[in-house]
């Protein structure tokens, strides 16, 4: 192929101005040795963002960098700094509980005993919510909110924010933010600064005592609250950025009026006017949220002087509302297309205000990107293409072992509820709890010989039904006999013997649990579930893009490296090495 000169020339331009020199920079060891820290870490984790997105919508991205010289959004970090594309989490399932305290702690579940959004609890016979704390009490909320106390308990490890709390004595200050309890918490830990999260009654951020120990927001949180930002998106629509052309990608998902939560099922999305949680529930899934979210941060950077002290601080950011938007209209939607380009926006405007507000500019933040997880396919538009794909209702799950246990074993109820109408046991996706006292008195009669031959009927007859790859016993699981493949070695390190259930239930490719009314969802060991991108960018990091098989379980020890502090307690990953500036 003959080469034009003068397009070689342009497109050398067009790295050079795209990306920043770093040769005179000091490789991470030099750093170390002088005891230079970043000012500020920043992770921002974008919700159910799959790592194809990028370079799926490169080609509608701002530039590296803009005509105006100002920063541009993915594509700065995609160019400035280390690109892994080839991310992807080690464990099942993949939910966003699992993934921020994966991220931040780089524990896995069977560490952290963050196995799942929920799972079910023996002794309560009752769900338990990953961020549940009633140790605590709500901090902000209005009158008539459903909010509950939210904390870390459960979280079994610590995460880098708390080592830096420690490390520092204190000073270092760590602050998270997301519209979702689960992200905010388990994204900052147990020793967290300001951890806020956004609730739908009223349209404001909460916190709980946990963090706000003084059983007061922040002032300036207090602030922003009173100026009522969400209210601004009522009473108006979402329409494309993206132009016909742009969408022309896209897979108009085949959805009813129902399904959407009165959003519509195409541009433009109406939010309607009044104060409701619906309403602002609606708002949530407008990329006006995502502004909102990183106008939030802008404020925690400037009130809390985050980048400002001699000890390093840390701000981690979810945006959640592209896992909403994701939820109803599927990955290959407009909806999906036109967030992720409005995502980039708002990103480049961030960065950019980073590069004013902190001293020293981004040679001075250490900026991450990731995310916790990906989504499947809506299965409709995987039947329409001749494409394995569908739903496993909840029902059929709990009938099967029901009916296969009673036959076998006599007894019961072995899921369901008693006769006093309590639950005896449950399916909490993944996880399958079969009823101790049925299992009890199954074992006590000689009807059973082992607990093993108990489960062991459950998940053959799970296994059976149609959408189901494999269900796997917790017998085998504690046992180490697991099948020698990916999947099974994911499933492993999902499970944490203390929450985990009897019979681990996997999904076929293509297929999930229908909980939730969700038109899609994600949680699988799949491609599309388990591979996120990780960006990296800021000083003692290099430009480049890897494709080595890397886990975002090592984005914790690699900032506690950057920054000179500790591993979290739990922490599986290995530091990205290839991202690390070497001594020149």
């Amino acid at each position: 192929m003959k080469l034009d000169a003068g397009e070689v020339l342009r497109s050398l331009a067009m790295l050079v101005l795209a990306v920043p020199a770093v040769a005179a920079e000091p490789g991470i060891g030099e750093r170390l040795l002088e005891g230079k820290r970043p000012a500020l870490t920043v992770v921002i984790s974008i919700d159910q963002f799959r790592a194809d997105y990028l370079p799926r919508f490169a080609d509608l991205f701002l530039p590296a960098r803009q005509t105006d010289g100002k920063i541009g959004g993915f594509r700065y970090l995609m160019s400035a700094g280390s690109w892994f594309v080839n991310a992807r989490y080690p464990y099942f399932p993949t939910f966003t509980c699992v993934g921020h305290a994966a991220m931040m702690s780089g524990a896995e579940p069977y560490v952290s005993g963050i196995v799942s959004n929920r799972w079910w609890d023996r002794e309560t016979r009752a769900d338990v919510y990953c961020v549940d704390d009633d140790r605590y009490r709500v901090v902000g909320a209005v009158s008539g909110s459903r909010a509950k106390p939210m904390g870390p308990r459960h979280l079994r490890s610590t995460t880098v924010g708390d080592e830096l709390k420690l490390a520092t004595n204190g000073a270092a200050k760590v602050v998270t933010l997301a519209l979702k309890d689960r992200a905010a918490i388990l994204m900052g830990g147990h020793a967290q600064d300001v951890s806020i999260w956004f609730d739908e009654v009223g349209g404001r951020w909460i916190s709980s005592t946990a963090f706000a120990r003084d059983g007061k927001l922040p002032a300036w949180v207090e602030a922003l609250n009173a100026e009522a930002i969400p209210d601004r998106t009522l009473d108006t629509s979402w329409t494309a950025s993206v132009s016909d052309a742009g969408l022309a990608r896209a897979i108009p998902p085949p959805l009813k009026e129902e399904q959407t939560h009165g959003f519509g099922t195409r541009f433009p999305h109406r939010v309607g006017g009044e104060k409701t949680a619906s309403n602002y529930f609606l708002f949530s899934l407008t990329p006006s949220a995502n502004a909102f979210v990183f106008e939030t941060a802008r404020r925690a950077v400037v009130a809390e002087k985050l980048g400002q002290r001699r000890a390093p601080d840390l701000l981690a950011v979810n945006l959640s509302t592209n896992d909403y938007v994701g939820h109803v209209f599927g990955p290959y939607s407009p909806e999906v297309v036109d967030l992720t380009v409005q995502t980039d926006r708002e990103l480049a405007g961030f960065l950019g205000f980073l590069e004013q507000a902190i001293p020293g500019g981004l040679a001075e933040v250490v900026i991450v990107l990731t995310s916790d997880h990906g989504v499947a396919p809506i299965p409709e538009d995987l039947q329409a293409r001749d494409i394995s794909g569908g739903r496993v209702a909840v029902n059929e799950i709990l009938g099967a072992a029901e009916q296969a246990l009673s036959a076998v074993f006599g007894g019961g109820p072995w899921v369901g509820s008693a006769a006093d109408g309590r639950p005896v046991g449950a399916f909490v996706d993944p996880n399958l709890y079969l009823s101790q006292a049925a299992i009890d008195q199954a074992l006590g009669s000689g009807r059973a010989v082992s607990r093993e031959q108990i489960e062991s009927v459950a998940a053959r007859a799970v296994a059976a039904l149609p959408g189901v790859y494999a269900a796997y016993t917790r017998s085998q699981l504690e046992q180490g006999a697991l099948p020698d493949t990916e999947a099974a070695h994911r499933v492993a390190r999902g499970f944490h013997p203390r929450v985990g259930g009897d019979v681990v239930v996997v999904a076929a490719p293509g297929f999930y649990p229908g909980i939730g009314g969700a038109n899609t969802s994600h949680g699988s060991p799949w491609a599309y579930d388990v591979s996120v991108p990780i960006l990296m960018a800021g000083p003692g990091i290099r430009s480049g893009i890897w494709f080595d098989p890397v886990s975002p379980t090592s984005i914790a020890p690699t900032l506690s490296l950057l920054l000179g502090i500790s591993a979290p307690s739990g922490s599986d990953g290995t530091i990205l090495e290839q991202a690390l500036l070497k001594k020149r």
